[in-house]
């Protein structure tokens, strides 16, 4: 099969609470409602590159149990490859905990199970190397060193998406990973672990060491793109209403890679990711709520033009 990506990361079921506050110590609160789902950063990409016409492909490691059947079937509902999912059978699927306050504020808890024992292997690496990209998402640094150097190898575009766990290591532990990376994509608190500011100019330091591009993640002000000969601020789709945030950084990041896979310019395709996120954050579960491609397409053609009157204008 030819893939245009191959996302490589973690496979979760999330199990997400929505709540009217955060409860105390002790306190027991009731929810008003809740999601179970697959889940998992690069899951999300994986899915939400699927439903914008991607062909994408997912490496990852599901336990031997009940949730990892779950976590293969809704991958093959949407169109993902999963020939290189692999099932563990000494660890379990992995789960995420989550709670949604009103406002869409989160809280997390994570065990990641099967996902700390991914691996590359031959067949992997030969997977790899049929994709046009391939996408790291909240891995173990040593398993991104790994990607980054195969990607090299086979001179594909490698995007990368580290989180903020690995972020805590620093920049002189991440260093061997950017010399590889072309597309860096972070959030103001993950900027901050490694510029030491929240300021997205910051992100300018990081091109020194491999970057082409870093794309930093700022929520519902927008996104700030970085390049040696240029800076792009582009503006959020605000939503209606946020319900829950939970992955809506995964399909900003997944609907730029469409974009730009399209044929789109930077700019819209950074602008069509602001679309998307805004439309996920409308909705509950990092899955459920992932938009299809032509109702992103829709919303950005009205987004776009409204753009282009008001600089006319």
């Amino acid at each position: 099969m030819v893939l245009d990506v191959v996302a490589i990361g973690n496979a979760n079921v999330d199990i997400v609470m929505y709540v009217d506050r955060i409860p105390r110590e002790d306190e027991a609160l009731e929810a008003y409602d809740s999601v179970i789902s697959a889940g998992g950063s690069a899951s999300n990409y994986a899915v939400a590159l699927a439903r914008l016409g991607i062909r994408c492909g997912f490496i990852g490691r599901v336990g031997d149990d009940s949730f990892g059947e779950f976590v293969k079937r809704e991958f093959e509902k949407e169109g993902v490859d999963i020939s290189r999912l692999k099932v563990d059978r000494e660890h379990p699927t992995g789960k995420v905990f989550i709670i949604v306050t009103k406002n869409g504020a989160r809280r997390m808890i994570a065990h990641r199970g099967a996902n700390a024992y991914i691996t590359l292997d031959e067949s992997d690496e030969e997977y790899i190397s049929r994709a046009k990209l391939v996408h790291a998402a909240s891995i173990r640094r040593e398993l991104a060193l790994e990607i980054a150097k195969v990607s090299s190898k086979y001179k594909i575009t490698f995007s990368y998406d580290p989180g903020l766990v690995v972020c805590k290591y620093g920049l002189e532990e991440l260093k061997p990973i950017f010399s590889h990376v072309k597309i860096l994509y972070l959030n103001l608190r993950e900027l901050e672990c490694l510029t030491g500011s929240k300021d997205p100019e910051s992100a300018s330091k990081l091109l020194q060491y491999g970057p082409k591009l870093v794309i930093v993640k700022m929520g519902s002000k927008g996104s700030y793109l970085v390049l040696s000969e240029a800076r792009i601020r582009v503006p959020p789709y605000k939503p209606k209403k946020v319900v829950d945030t939970t992955g809506a950084g995964d399909v900003f990041a997944a609907a730029l890679t469409a974009g730009l896979l399209k044929g789109l310019s930077l700019w819209d395709s950074a602008l069509f990711a602001s679309v998307a996120a805004g439309l996920k954050v409308e909705r509950k579960g990092a899955r459920n709520g992932i938009p299809y491609e032509r109702e992103v397409l829709s919303i950005f053609k009205e987004v776009k033009s409204k753009l282009e009157k008001e600089l006319i204008t």
